[in-house]
């Protein structure tokens, strides 16, 4: 795991470049973009890009190559020619992931998970983000999923806070309040 300073450091960079670019989000999707071509097949350009034992001109090739094939946008390739040069290509991941909080926070929004134990219609899913808004003052990106073992209800999680109104998590409170009972 890379130092997450380091990886901090090099998206703030980043997230500067973008933003005089007018391209926070694009450069976000560019990266996002590179992250998925740099897991295919196993992590096969990742394992090419930090291999030790090809030389940095090779390894440039490669990215270059690569690059070539995507056409992402020049701040984009030239952000990740210099992780490269530095070789810090193994902190990609955490570069990734500390660019999109920063790029979100610049943005004033903020990303939460709902989980319902089935599917909710459209409706729904506007309230609850319409709901998280409100409660957060900032706009809110929901990814929804589905896990039968909530029973019902709903688990929203923005950022560090879980606000659970599920019927599992209403069990559990009455389970720990009847246990304290019954040790009293």
């Amino acid at each position: 795991m890379a130092d997450g300073s380091l990886a901090r450091r090099y998206a703030k960079a980043l997230v500067a470049l973008a933003v005089e670019a007018d391209a926070l989000d694009a450069v976000g999707a560019d990266l996002d973009r590179f992250a998925r071509v740099m897991a295919l097949d196993d992590g096969a350009l990742r394992a090419t890009l930090t291999d030790p034992s090809l030389t940095l001109a090779e390894r440039k090739a490669v990215l270059d190559a690569v690059l070539g094939r995507l056409g992402l946008r020049e701040v984009v390739g030239n952000f990740l020619r210099l992780v490269l040069d530095k070789g810090r290509m193994g902190a990609f991941d955490d570069m990734v992931r500390a660019y999109g909080e920063l790029a979100d926070e610049r943005a004033g929004r903020v990303r939460a998970a709902v989980i319902t134990a089935r599917p909710i219609d459209e409706a729904l899913r506007v309230a609850v983000r319409d709901a998280l808004q409100g409660a957060t003052g900032r706009t809110v990106l929901v990814r929804y999923e589905v896990d039968a073992d909530i029973i019902g209800g709903m688990v929203a999680r923005v950022g560090d806070v879980v606000y659970d109104a599920s019927v599992a998590g209403r069990l559990e409170e009455l389970s720990l309040a009847l246990g304290a009972v019954g040790e009293a």
